[in-house]
């Protein structure tokens, strides 16, 4: 992964702290808003996560999976500006990897269905331009804050 990918990611999740922040703090007050910006995205990872959300709601067990990656996503990620472009290629790497594992220990299919699709959009965001990836990868974080909501 080159510099130019990681940062495409930084600055689509620093863009979106704010609705991380909002979907962290706010419940499911905005569960129709990634909704409707799902159906609107050209990413296919959020779609998944929006039928989840729909059809069946996370396990307690999962929601307090999903609820301590979705408020660390900007703090785990931010750092990478700062860092060389192997050391950032390197950290994405592994945080995939660590969302990956987190993912199997997950137990209901709403709960795998909302992570992998976080995982899939940033996968995915990682390798286009900040104006392709900010769409899908700001779907995909709104969607993983309500998961739960």
């Amino acid at each position: 992964m080159s510099r130019g990918s990681s940062l495409t990611v930084l600055a689509v999740l620093a863009a979106s702290g704010a609705l991380i922040a909002g979907c962290s703090s706010s419940g499911s007050s905005s569960s129709s808003t990634p909704t409707a910006a799902a159906t609107s995205a050209s990413v296919s990872a959020p779609a998944s996560s929006t039928a989840a959300s729909s059809s069946t709601k996370p396990s307690a067990a999962d929601c307090a999976t999903i609820d301590k990656i979705s408020s660390g996503v900007i703090s785990t990620l931010a750092p990478l500006q700062s860092e060389s472009t192997s050391q950032a290629a390197a950290t994405l790497k592994a945080y995939l990897a660590k969302l990956t594992t987190q993912e199997a220990t997950l137990t209901s299919p709403g709960g795998k269905a909302a992570l992998g699709s976080f995982i899939s959009a940033l996968q995915k965001a990682s390798t286009e331009t900040p104006a392709q990836a900010t769409s899908g990868l700001t779907t995909a974080i709104g969607n993983l804050g309500s998961a739960c909501g």
